[in-house]
């Protein structure tokens, strides 16, 4: 196993996290899930690539096998941290294109499974995507 950052970049304003769960809702056609985690506002978390960290908390989806990612927002960025192989491609992969719909800089490859609504995947798609 192998915890994993994806790191996405934004020129103009990063999105909330109520924002990247109702893009991916819109994107999938699943239920996501959202728990907003407490900031400590004495602690001034600045990382490479995102800023400053204004929001963090975690998307889950139990129809997607149970993905669960950590979502760190910051002033120029959002980091995605998911351990692998635990984490379904197609969720993983929905969430970043979820990023790029909302003005996030991607430039790696992203499954062709994307451009699918998780009801719309064939059940050979939906064993690929796991």
């Amino acid at each position: 196993m192998a915890i994993i950052h994806y790191d996405v970049t934004f020129s103009q304003g990063v999105p909330t996290l109520v924002d990247l769960k109702h893009q991916l809702e819109k994107r999938t056609g699943l239920e996501v899930h959202m728990w907003k985690d407490a900031l400590d506002k004495d602690l001034d978390h600045e990382w490479p690539h995102i800023g400053h960290v204004k929001e963090s908390g975690t998307l889950e989806c139990d129809e997607a096998d149970g993905a669960d990612l950590e979502i760190t927002l910051g002033t120029k960025g959002v980091r995605i941290t998911f351990v692998d192989p635990s984490v379904q491609p197609y969720f993983r992969d929905q969430v970043v294109a979820a990023l790029v719909d909302l003005g996030g800089e991607w430039k790696a490859k992203l499954s062709p499974l994307v451009t699918k609504k998780w009801s719309d995947l064939s059940s050979q798609e939906r064993q690929v995507a796991r």
